[in-house]
């Protein structure tokens, strides 16, 4: 927020709020050279998601996917050409499905590149290049 860049003396800040990439996809289009994601990924009902502030953290919904599968079709449109993707999920997110749709949007790789447990999860990061 701007009163966070006030506090830490930023000069120069623009504060953005949007549902994912709505308000600056526009803007975004082919110019996103990284993109970091570490959606809410925990496997929920879908009412969750909107539950409460706190639940919107964590709560994916269906297969944890719900907000990860509205961005996923965003991103070769987002990434600059050699543009990377790096996207935490679970196993129970899926992650060989969300390559291949990946792959089938166009994107030239995506892949599993890390994996450990934290605490009672096993996170991953997803690499998709384009």
């Amino acid at each position: 927020s701007q009163q966070t860049a006030a506090a830490n003396a930023v000069r120069h800040c623009a504060v953005v709020q949007t549902d994912l990439v709505s308000g600056l996809a526009s803007r975004l289009a082919g110019q996103v050279d990284v993109m970091l994601f570490n959606p809410p990924y925990v496997v929920t009902p879908t009412e969750e998601i909107s539950s409460s502030m706190i639940a919107r953290a964590w709560a994916g919904g269906v297969d944890g996917r719900e907000v990860t599968d509205r961005l996923l079709p965003q991103i070769p449109i987002l990434l600059a050409p050699g543009g990377i993707l790096y996207l935490v999920v679970l196993p129970e997110n899926k992650p060989e499905d969300i390559c291949q749709r990946l792959l089938a949007a166009g994107m030239s790789s995506a892949a599993i590149i890390s994996a450990r447990r934290a605490f009672n999860e096993r996170l991953m990061v997803l690499k998709a290049v384009k």
